[in-house]
């Protein structure tokens, strides 16, 4: 949706406009949010942080300025800014601070499994800004097939194209993927 768009929809009903903005959008910023919540949210946490995502992008976009342009990177923005508040929140909420003698010290050690941990969470973290980098909508469909096991025609209502445009497009940006990955070493 372009701001011309929502404002021509906007002047006539906002409850309208925002309406039409929730469903071309939904999928979007629940993509954004669950990704970033997954490890540490709950269903209804993130359905909240979406709620609150399009509770802000309805405060804060202004209609009334000239611009020009997809407003999905706005939306986009506050979607992210929200499940990062969210995360750090819950994140905080759970470290908790231990008085440790040093006999409890010898006792404690890290998991035997450590590096691997944390080179599939460093692998894990590059796969997700590569697929971010293939733009959109390749990065959504990629998303939407692998990440939520969607089916091609699925996604088609998702990104408003043809189930074999999704498959097409899906195999491109998988060829791209690879390449990228294969640029950073990264074989999976």
């Amino acid at each position: 949706m372009t701001h011309e768009e929502y404002r021509k929809a906007s002047l006539s009903s906002k409850e309208e406009a925002q309406r039409i903005l929730f469903n071309e959008y939904f999928n979007y910023v629940y993509t954004i949010v669950f990704s970033r919540l997954r490890s540490c949210a709950g269903r209804e946490d993130i359905e909240e942080c979406v709620s609150d995502s399009f509770a802000d992008i309805y405060i804060y976009y202004d209609e009334s300025k000239e611009l020009c342009g997809d407003i999905s990177g706005f939306i986009g923005t506050v979607a992210r800014r929200k499940a990062a508040d969210l995360y750090s929140r819950l994140t905080r909420k759970n470290i908790n601070t231990v008085s440790v003698d040093d006999k409890e010290a010898a006792r404690l050690e890290a998991p035997d499994n450590i590096e691997e941990i944390i080179t599939n969470k460093d692998i894990r973290s590059k796969l997700l800004h590569c697929v971010e980098l293939l733009g959109e909508p390749d990065s959504v469909i990629i998303m939407q097939k692998y990440f939520f096991m969607r089916s091609s025609k699925e996604i088609s209502e998702i990104v408003s194209m043809t189930p074999e445009a999704v498959r097409m497009r899906c195999s491109r940006a998988l060829v791209r993927l690879r390449a990228k990955l294969t640029e950073m070493n990264i074989s999976l």
